[in-house]
């Protein structure tokens, strides 16, 4: 379990994060910008669901019709960090954990991106410190106020597995990663969005 010290650290930080957010009555409304533009204030509010109960995706995203569409750029979606934030989280219990953990519900505009080849900027987040050089962060924001940091959600980090030799990055480094997304719903090990055989975009 490679994840499972940072997950307890980004689960104590980012939960707290999240409860706030959710608890906010104003609602916030993104337009379309690139992830350098884009600020952990202006990042849309995902929604925490307080219940056990089985709810379905029309009564979750009733406010939310999918009527999204994605450009292609090299047989690639082009995906900004916007779409990415269509997604609400249940709250259940951990048994291995002992916690109740906000699982992900993804908007089904995203589970349509599940498998796909995408494409997306942000900032690297390295965590070489952690002695597994494979595993590199990418995020909506700096991480003076990305998800590790408390000022953001879960839902604007990916965890990118690079395909060829391992590179190094500077923290906050600038770059566009190709691969195939992978959507994460249960596993804690990993993050909630898993871009596989990511390449650097040059």
């Amino acid at each position: 379990m490679k994840y499972a010290i940072i997950f307890i650290v980004v689960f104590a930080l980012g939960f707290g994060a999240l409860q706030w957010s959710s608890n906010t009555d104003e609602e916030k409304v993104s337009e379309t910008v690139s992830a350098n533009e884009l600020t952990a204030e202006e990042s849309p509010a995902v929604e925490e669901v307080k219940t056990n109960d089985q709810v379905t995706l029309d009564t979750l995203f009733a406010n939310m019709p999918d009527t999204f569409t994605y450009s292609k750029v090299d047989g690639y979606y082009d995906i900004q960090w916007k779409d990415l934030s269509r997604v609400k989280f249940q709250e259940r219990m951990n048994e291995d954990l002992q916690v109740m953990v906000p699982y992900p519900i993804f908007h089904p505009s995203v589970q349509r991106l599940d498998a796909q080849k995408i494409q997306i900027k942000g900032y690297v987040i390295p965590f070489e410190e952690t002695g597994d050089a494979t595993i590199v962060i990418l995020s909506a924001f700096p991480f003076s106020n990305c998800f590790f940091c408390g000022g953001a959600g879960a839902e604007t980090v990916i965890d990118v597995q690079l395909k060829n030799q391992r590179s190094r990055f500077k923290q906050d480094a600038m770059v566009t990663f190709r691969g195939k997304l992978r959507l994460n719903d249960s596993d804690l090990d990993y993050l909630n969005y898993i871009l596989d055989d990511a390449e650097i975009v040059k």
